[in-house]
């Protein structure tokens, strides 16, 4: 009985030992498989190499000034009585700023306008006079004459009075003011800086290499920060040496004539600019290998092996090179797993 039992165990023992073994052979088969599959077609990435519009982009950044910075300055002079402005404060067209005590020049027209109402008086009644022949046709013309001299007097004097209110000559925000109640004035004496209004330029530096893809008339768009600020569409206006104050090559762009609104002048803002440019081949900077001494691309063939191909190239941006070759238009190059190939090996595109 016991002889028996362990035969029957070692039969079991000898049945499981079979069971795992065949197990493992197809294990060890599938991963050959797999292993065959790896070494026969290495994974890659693919990029569809085809002719486009390659259109460089200009980023820098430029500080917003306005176009309209005036110096106000006193046409008449006097003490400052009033000012009626501060600094930060906006100010319209034609708002008052400054008042210069005009208490002597207002006598002067008050005077001569009674003596204009007396001359006014005496011609009138002249005129009624010579119609009787009372008076001479002489003496008429020449109270005539006096009466046209002392309208011209008056209104010589009443527009020396509007000098002595000082207004705003465009409008903006009270950037500085250089005079105060009581101060004394001259003909020419600042009082204050205007700036705003509803015209700003944008002053930004850039470096020879940026300036020779530039020219007047490109549209950019300014923001404080690209994506999260405000945008606003500009046009480059002048370029080069003499298109700013500070050294180097500077560039000036102004706010496109359909926008309405503006930056705040002072601020910074960043400035961007896509130039279209010529049609080029351009592939990822990752795809140029070197093999044998030449930069190459490695380019699909229909049967899913690879060319390594030397290629002519320049640089186009941080990213990109652009390829010289016409021959490899509308063609799939390599981008990612080219480290590992040679002509000849077999590839497999992944997704």
């Amino acid at each position: 009985m016991k002889y028996l039992f362990r035969i029957t165990t070692l039969l079991l023992l000898v049945a499981i030992l079979a069971a795992v073994l065949i197990r493992n052979k197809k294990t060890v088969q599938f991963e050959v498989d797999q292993a065959k599959t790896v070494v026969d077609s290495i994974p890659v990435r693919v990029f569809n190499l085809k002719t486009e519009q390659a259109n460089l982009t200009f980023e820098t950044v430029g500080k917003v000034k306005s176009s309209d910075e005036v110096y106000v300055v006193s046409q008449a002079p006097g003490e400052i009585r009033q000012v009626a402005v501060k600094i930060g404060e906006k100010v319209k067209k034609g708002d008052r700023i400054a008042q210069i005590d005009d208490f002597y020049a207002r006598q002067e027209f008050e005077m001569a306008k009674k003596a204009f109402e007396q001359i006014q008086k005496d011609y009138n009644r002249y005129a009624n006079l010579a119609g009787v022949e009372a008076v001479t046709q002489q003496q008429l013309e020449q109270l005539r004459l006096q009466l046209e001299g002392a309208q011209t007097k008056i209104n010589s004097l009443g527009q020396r009075l509007n000098d002595f209110v000082i207004k705003a000559p465009v409008d903006g925000v009270i950037n500085q003011i250089f005079v105060s109640r009581g101060n004394a004035t001259g003909l020419g004496t600042p009082v204050c800086e205007i700036i705003g209004g509803n015209s700003v330029r944008i002053e930004a530096k850039i470096n020879p290499e940026q300036a020779g893809n530039l020219y007047v008339g490109l549209k950019g768009k300014l923001s404080s920060e690209f994506g999260h600020g405000e945008d606003y569409q500009a046009l480059l206006s002048e370029i080069g040496q003499r298109a700013g104050k500070f050294g180097g090559i500077a560039a000036i762009f102004t706010l496109d004539p359909g926008e309405k609104k503006s930056p705040e002048t002072g601020s910074i803002v960043n400035i961007r600019i896509d130039i279209p440019g010529e049609s080029k081949l351009l592939v990822p900077r990752k795809s140029l290998i070197l093999r044998n001494g030449e930069m190459g691309l490695f380019v699909l063939r229909p049967n899913h092996s690879v060319e390594f191909n030397p290629v002519k190239y320049l640089d186009f941006d941080d990213e990109r090179v652009s390829v010289t070759n016409e021959n490899l238009n509308n063609t799939q190059v390599v981008v990612e797993g080219n480290y590992l190939l040679k002509t000849g090996d077999l590839v497999k595109v992944m997704n």
